[in-house]
C-alpha cells in the first residue's frame, strides 16, 4: 500500500496498534512512546490504530510526530450485520470530538470510518 504525501509516494510498512492490556490505563506514557520508538528502530513508517480498541494517549501521537511515523486511525465503530455504520448525533459528536482532539498531529494522515468497512 501506498499512499501521496505532499506530492510524494510514501510506500507503507507497518503494523497494526492495539491496546497493550485489557485493563486500560495500565501502561505509562513511557510505554507508548517506547512502542512507536521500536516501530521506527524495525523500519516501519506506519501504525495503524486499530478502531475495536482505544484512543491512544497524547505520548503516542507525539512520539509518531516526533518520529516521523504515519499513522492510519481508524474511528472506533463497527456494525457486525451489514458492515454499515449507522448514523446518530452521539456518533457525529464523537468524530467531531475525536478529530478535533487529535488533528494537530502531523502524523494522523488519513482516518477511517469503522475499522471492519
Amino acid at each position: 500500500m501506498y499512499f501521496r504525501v505532499n506530492g510524494m509516494i510514501v510506500f507503507c510498512r507497518g503494523a497494526n496498534v492495539v491496546p497493550m492490556d485489557q485493563l486500560e490505563g495500565r501502561y505509562t506514557d513511557k510505554a507508548h512512546q517506547r512502542m512507536v520508538w521500536s516501530a521506527s528502530k524495525a523500519g516501519m513508517n506506519m501504525l495503524r490504530v486499530w478502531g475495536g480498541g482505544i484512543y491512544l494517549p497524547e505520548s503516542f501521537y507525539d512520539a509518531a510526530d516526533l518520529l516521523g511515523i504515519l499513522i492510519y486511525h481508524d474511528m472506533m465503530y463497527v456494525e457486525e450485520q451489514f458492515h454499515t455504520p449507522l448514523r446518530s448525533n452521539v456518533q457525529e459528536q464523537e468524530i467531531r470530538e475525536t478529530v478535533r482532539n487529535l488533528s494537530h498531529h502531523p502524523s494522523i494522515i488519513i482516518w477511517s470510518g469503522c475499522n471492519e468497512v
